[in-house]
């Protein structure tokens, strides 16, 4: 099966794609966001648009993607990866023999995020 089989699906497929990329103040997403909110393939087009995009930032992004604006998009892969460096973070705390310095360079962030998240687990722990 092609990997993008599921586009034939896709409402936006069928409809103006300039609602999906509308340009300049005043020319929003309303028209776009009922097309997605009654898609078959929305949860393919998150992850493809996911897929797609990356980690980018929101200037990185453009138009609207399973029923989500560029700004709400960036936002999630923000959350996505603080999410799961902080579950890096832990793991290799948890697993012992690191030094803080040590898992922040693992974990491409600085010391004070690794005692700043294993605190906050210590915590969550403790509750």
């Amino acid at each position: 099966m092609n990997a993008y089989a599921w586009m034939d699906d896709a409402l936006c497929a069928q409809t103006d794609p300039d609602a999906f990329h509308p340009d300049g103040p005043g020319h929003g997403y309303r028209a776009a966001a009922k097309v997605c909110d009654a898609c078959p393939v929305r949860t393919d087009c998150e992850m493809f648009a996911e897929r797609l995009e990356g980690a980018g930032s929101h200037a990185d992004r453009h138009g609207m993607w399973a029923g989500a604006v560029p700004r709400t998009r960036a936002r999630r892969a923000e959350t996505t990866a603080k999410d799961q460096r902080d579950a890096l973070i832990l793991r290799l705390h948890d697993r012992g023999g690191m030094s803080p310095e040590e898992i922040a360079t693992a974990a491409d962030c600085d010391k004070r995020t690794v005692y700043r998240v294993t605190a906050a687990h210590r915590d969550q722990a403790a509750a």
